[in-house]
């Protein structure tokens, strides 16, 4: 059951840190500069790693949890 919660606690730590800093790095520009929300992933800039490396903890967290069940049901 520990592994579990862990899981889904890295899982929704990691999907509200993305899209919080997602929408961070969007609300910086000026409206009109970037033709699609996907120009945020300019790769060069350290905000789009940050970005990628919240939305990496989160599906860590999500195996986790899946493990964590798995193990349960045994």
């Amino acid at each position: 059951m520990k592994k579990v919660i862990f899981g889904c606690f890295l899982m929704l730590s990691g999907i509200i840190g993305g899209s919080a800093w997602l929408l961070a790095r969007s609300n910086l520009v000026e409206r009109g500069a970037w033709s699609s929300m996907l120009n945020v992933f300019g790769f060069g800039s350290s905000d789009s790693y940050i970005i990628i490396l919240f939305y990496a903890l989160a599906i860590v967290g999500a195996v986790i949890a899946i493990m964590g069940l798995r193990k349960e049901d045994k």
